[in-house]
């Protein structure tokens, strides 16, 4: 194993790959399985200081490793709605797929309902959320005005431009 591996042993299996281009920047998911044991990893505090307290600062939510782990069932489901095929799948039989991708009750309900904050409260990552707004018709704004809490009457105003624009064919 190369020395990137951190806090993998020497002996490790390569259990999943992909990787995206939703646009200018690569999304790349790796995961490894450890084939033998090793040591407790030691999260050294002086290396990670300039996080301490970001959870408290409104409106920032944190994508920590817990999270990724739990949501990358979720955020591969946001993220194959990039597939024609998928896309379809979804369009006429939402219900069915989100099943069959093992999404959980509170997945397909902020799903179901387009709960934007909810979602990346809950760890999707804002490149699947717009594939899933592409998917229902919304743009970027609409997204945001609704993390905001607001009409987009009232997101745009507090624009310098008013805009509407997604990765779909709003």
């Amino acid at each position: 194993m190369a020395d990137y591996a951190g806090a993998l042993s020497s002996k490790v299996n390569r259990v999943h790959r992909s990787t995206y281009l939703p646009s200018m920047t690569n999304i790349a998911t790796v995961i490894y399985e450890d084939t033998e044991s090793v040591d407790a990893v030691v999260v050294d505090p002086e290396l990670t200081h300039q996080l301490d307290g970001l959870e408290k600062l409104e409106g920032t939510y944190p994508f920590t490793l817990e999270k990724s782990h739990k949501t990358y069932r979720f955020n591969l489901f946001l993220r194959n709605l990039s597939n024609p095929s998928y896309r379809e799948r979804f369009l006429s039989s939402k219900e069915a797929l989100m099943t069959e991708c093992q999404l959980t009750e509170e997945e397909k309900d902020m799903i179901r309902e387009l709960r934007w904050i909810e979602m990346i409260q809950y760890g999707a990552i804002f490149f699947g959320l717009e594939k899933l707004s592409a998917v229902m018709g919304r743009s970027n704004p609409e997204i945001y005005a609704s993390m905001r809490g607001e009409t987009m009457e009232q997101f745009q105003a507090s624009r310098k431009v008013s805009m509407t624009y997604s990765v779909g064919k709003k």
